[in-house]
């Protein structure tokens, strides 16, 4: 018959190191290249204005994560495709792509109505990131990964 407290003590001496390496910076990039990667394999890309404006907004909202982020070994250790700068010009592509959308007949209280709404979506995204909620950081790497 195993003993359990000896079998349990066993385990937990097992994992703490791996445990322990899951809380690393270097880990929770590796984990948030990993979900971007995911979101590249959708094989999906924005063709309305609406989801233009939204892929913009994520990747402000990334940037802004991203610059903001304490620990410059999470930074570094993040995919080239996910740094600032990409972020800045992948925000700025989508936006302009998302102006090219608009036609001479089209009303540009239309488009800054869009904006707004897609400026929300995105900060509801973001809010569940960085509140840690359950699939937070997946919804939002996948976006990143579909834009």
């Amino acid at each position: 018959m195993i003993n359990r407290k000896f079998a349990t003590a066993a385990l937990l001496a097992c994992l703490a190191p791996s445990a322990l390496a899951a809380g690393t910076p270097e880990a929770d990039a590796l984990a948030h290249n990993a979900a971007y990667e995911d979101g590249t394999k959708f094989g999906t890309s924005p063709v309305t204005m609406s989801e233009m404006l939204m892929c913009a907004a994520v990747w402000d909202r990334w940037d802004y994560a991203v610059s903001s982020a304490a620990d410059p070994k999470f930074t570094g250790s993040l995919r080239s495709e996910l740094s600032s700068a990409h972020a800045k010009t992948r925000s700025l592509y989508w936006q302009r792509q998302a102006r090219r959308q608009m036609t001479e007949d089209d009303d540009a209280a239309y488009f800054n109505e869009a904006r707004g709404e897609e400026e929300s979506n995105a900060d509801e995204v973001y809010a569940d990131y960085m509140n840690n909620e359950e699939g937070g950081m997946a919804t939002f790497m996948e976006w990143l990964g579909i834009c």
